[in-house]
């Protein structure tokens, strides 16, 4: 029995140039895509392109013959199923046949997407626009677990996607309704691509540049602010600004290398000592904690819902000098409450942002204070913190305490204290859920069997604890240590994709993220409430100005925390010291060890400034005098003199002219003025006002918001995405917008034509318009011209439906366009009254809601168009 052609050869042929040829084109493009970011496609794009295409070819050449596809899809996979199994039995080896058979699986899923493709295309009519949104949907899923994110990334993804799905939709339906009869066919296919290109290309051009701000505020938060000093493709624990100065990342990704330089991002003068000793006991300085874990990009993320969030994060540079911010709720949320102490801190900041806060955990104060001259041009800003910190908490414990008494005794009194905690039997629920919540799978499975063998001799969480410690500090049977420290440690490949895995089991190599990443599934394995806390390592290398830390960029740390019930969370840091930094780190310098205290601090806005005189009148709302804070009932004028103050912003010393009006400003003075003004009522700021010196001497103004800033800050806050699901929401409505111009071009051709028919005032324009009009609004309302004459077509088909002059008005058309005569005055007549009348009466036959639905077909457009004309 023949089996019979669905489709001409022509048509078979036009399939496969104009739609299979370009679908293979972008599949190679995502597949390639798709290389970049998931290890077990081994970066074969092209043979994977290859079992692409030949399923497109073949599934398109077989579906244009009569063939049912239910009947010849399954054998299809069970051929499939049996070369699979074929492959597994080929290869003993476990590795070998392992590699082999997923390659195998990967291949025939290709190969058999691209089958389904081909039918597809050559049997459903609507299969274009389900490709379009199923590509889409790829790329945004690929591109939302992305951690490395610029505007060309985002650019380079979502183009060549867009171009594919406006060309498919359009073309498919043009190779659908082909006249294979019509002259010189191939250069009106030609003529249509080109229109295509030309129309694709500014639509492309006007979508990207509306969203160009999007994606660079994406770039910002996400993906730029890159370091020119870093390392392409490896991971940093922290970001440069454009301004130059160093943040925090939100996210810490497991990568094959650790970019770091030396250079100073700040130091910190730490009040805090063992009990009964000038011995520092350091801390460990703490940005973020890490409670998400990403397995698709193994990627550590910030929670802002994780429960119980003691996290302090105010942004100092919007807190005027000497002022102060608390949040007293984190102590509550911290929930320890045994040995407890009140710790201070001051941060000065070199590198680092000044909207940028650190401290030891658990911070819940900070008030910004001013930097002495002769270090402003090392130090930017600086401030002051408060924290409710542990007794038990210690940096130290990265060192070998061996030879040092105190710290050994520390040690053995800290575990001995812990090992009284049993269980968490009195913890909340949902609580210990979050904290110990680790994903299902083998590669997670492997981790909790690692645990349990670590631990096994251990009874006491914190015993399990020091177990895990002391896992990653073993050797192996040659002597030699099990793990190593190396800021290179290189990525897996099959068959483990998991770089945690690959890290335990394999190449036991890593830098401190990998440490904390896995201390943080071993211990929630083991129902121990664990979380991640990233910052900076905190390094006790001063002799000379005990208290005293620097802090280098290559110091950029992660280490776990973990949870016991009245201690709150205490630092455990797995990662071993690194053998491959011999050279000591840069000598620290002299701190600014003796600090003034202001005297008196107003802080309000300027009304007034007088460059010449040196003077600046401020409205104050605020005041310290003494250490004592006034906020002032109603605004008082201040008069300053301002001959020996320095002007400073967040970017460092400005000169006086850079102070406006309208500016809100601190003003602190250190003046001997100020120490002995006799009061009556310490605690009347009126009478404090009334004796103030005028002018006031002011020795330093710090700028808050400048108008230029607040309109900076006005316009980043506008471009900022409240989250990586903005990508999400850009690439659907740049879908939204393109499926709503593709149903709306109808209507809005109709328009054109509609525009053309009433306003043109030559006869035989007016004739070619109003035909145009007529037979188009006909067309979309259903009654196409087909295969009838254009005289058949009006008298037989429209005025005997609608019962309209339409056959009359033909005559006269085509008289104008085919005959040299000029028209009568008769036929003038009908050309000029023709459409309004016509139009009038089409549309009162048919309901509004018909016409709507049928003006949404934009089938019937190209249809119309991609039919001989008259």
């Amino acid at each position: 029995m023949k089996i019979e052609k669905k489709y001409s050869a022509k048509k078979i042929f036009a399939r496969i140039t104009l739609l299979i040829i370009p679908a293979i084109a972008i599949g190679a493009y995502l597949l390639w895509h798709l290389n970049e970011y998931y290890g077990v496609l081994e970066s074969q794009w092209a043979t994977e392109s290859l079992f692409l295409a030949t399923g497109l070819i073949a599934g398109c050449l077989f579906y244009s013959f009569r063939f049912r596809f239910i009947t010849t899809t399954l054998p299809l996979l069970l051929l499939l199923f049996i070369i699979g199994k074929i492959v597994s039995n080929i290869y003993t080896g476990e590795f070998t046949a392992f590699y082999a058979i997923t390659k195998f699986y990967i291949f025939s899923f290709l190969f058999f997407t691209g089958w389904l493709a081909g039918w597809g295309f050559a049997r459903l009519r609507w299969f274009p626009v389900i490709l379009s949104s199923l590509i889409m949907l790829l790329q945004i899923i690929v591109i939302s677990n992305t951690s490395d994110i610029t505007a060309k990334k985002l650019v380079l993804a979502f183009a060549p996607v867009l171009v594919f799905s406006f060309y498919i939709v359009y073309t498919a339906e043009l190779v659908r309704n082909m006249n294979e009869d019509e002259p010189n066919f191939s250069w009106f296919i030609v003529k249509k691509l080109l229109g295509f290109v030309v129309a694709a290309g500014i639509i492309l051009l006007l979508i990207f540049s509306f969203y160009k701000k999007d994606f660079l505020a994406i770039e910002q938060q996400y993906g730029g602010g890159k370091s020119e000093t870093q390392t392409p493709n490896k991971e940093s624990l922290t970001k440069e600004n454009k301004d130059g100065t160093v943040s925090n990342k939100k996210q810490m990704g497991l990568s094959g290398g650790r970019s770091s330089t030396k250079r100073l991002v700040f130091i910190a003068k730490l009040d805090n000592y063992f009990p009964k000793t000038d011995l520092p006991n350091p801390l460990y300085f703490t940005y973020d904690y890490y409670t998400k874990f990403d397995t698709l990009t193994q990627t550590l993320e910030v929670d802002s819902l994780m429960p119980s969030n003691d996290l302090f994060q105010p942004d100092p540079s919007k807190i005027p000098l000497y002022f102060t911010q608390t949040d007293s709720s984190v102590l509550l949320k911290s929930k320890g409450y045994l040995d407890k102490k009140v710790v201070s801190t001051e941060v000065y900041k070199a590198l680092l942002s000044p909207k940028e806060f650190l401290a030891p955990a658990t911070a819940f104060f900070c008030q910004p204070i001013a930097v002495e001259k002769e270090y402003k041009q090392q130090f930017k800003s600086a401030y002051r913190a408060k924290m409710m910190v542990s007794d038990l908490n210690s940096a130290y414990f990265v060192y070998n305490p061996a030879g040092n008494k105190v710290l050994e005794n520390f040690q053995t009194q800290r575990f001995n204290l812990l090992r009284q905690i049993s269980n968490w039997n009195n913890e909340d629920s949902a609580f210990m859920s979050y904290y110990t919540f680790i994903p299902k799978g083998d590669d997670f499975d492997s981790i909790r069997a690692l645990a349990k063998e670590i631990t096994k001799n251990a009874t006491t969480p914190i015993d399990k604890i020091i177990a895990v410690r002391n896992y990653f500090l073993s050797t192996d049977e040659t002597g030699q240590p099990l793990f190593k420290y190396t800021d290179n440690p290189g990525v897996p490949g099959l068959p483990s994709a998991s770089k945690l895995n690959y890290f335990l089991f394999q190449n036991r190599k890593g830098y401190c993220a990998y440490y904390a990443g896995a201390t943080l599934f071993l211990l929630r394995a083991l129902g121990i409430p664990t979380r991640v806390s990233t910052g900076f390592l905190t390094m006790d290398r001063s002799t000379k100005n005990k208290g005293w830390y620097w802090f280098y960029e290559d110091q950029a740390h992660a280490w776990t925390q973990v949870y016991f019930p009245g201690y709150g969370w205490l630092d455990f840091d797995t990662t071993i010291p690194s053998t491959e930094q011999q050279q000591a780190p840069a000598p620290d310098g002299t701190p600014p060890i003796t600090v003034q205290t202001a005297l008196f601090v107003t802080h309000g806005k300027v009304i007034d400034v007088d460059t010449l005189k040196k003077r600046v009148d401020m409205s104050v709302s605020q005041m310290i005098y003494h250490d004592k804070t006034f906020d002032l009932k109603k605004p008082v004028t201040l008069n300053m003199d301002v001959s020996l103050a320095t002007i400073t912003r967040d970017s460092g010393e400005v000169p006086l002219s850079e102070l406006k009006v309208g500016n809100e400003i601190t003003a602190l003075s250190f003046s001997d003025q100020f120490k002995n003004i006799s009061l009556k009522d310490s605690n009347s700021y009126q009478e404090i006002v009334e004796k103030i010196p005028t002018p006031a001497p002011i020795d330093e103004i710090k700028i808050i918001d400048s108008t230029k800033e607040q309109q900076q800050i006005a316009k980043e806050i506008k471009k900022q995405p409240a989250s990586l699901t903005k990508i999400i929401w850009i690439a659907i409505s740049i879908l939204a917008l393109f499926i709503l111009l593709i149903f709306s071009l109808p209507w809005l051709i109709f328009q054109w034509f509609n525009y053309k028919a009433r306003h043109t005032k030559a006869i035989r324009q007016k004739a070619y318009w109003s035909y145009n009009a007529a037979a188009y609004y006909c067309n979309q309302l259903g009654y196409s011209r087909d295969e009838m004459s254009p005289t058949q077509f009006a008298k037989e088909k429209i005025d005997a439906h609608f019962k309209t002059n339409f056959y009359s008005f033909m005559l006269v058309y085509l008289k104008s366009k085919y005959s040299k005569e000029p028209l009568t005055h008769s036929d003038e007549n009908v050309v000029q009254n023709f459409y309004p009348t016509f139009y009038k009466t089409v549309k009162n036959k048919i309901p509004f809601r018909e016409r709507f639905s049928k003006f949404l077909n934009y089938y019937r457009t190209i249809n119309f168009f991609s039919k001989p004309k008259i």
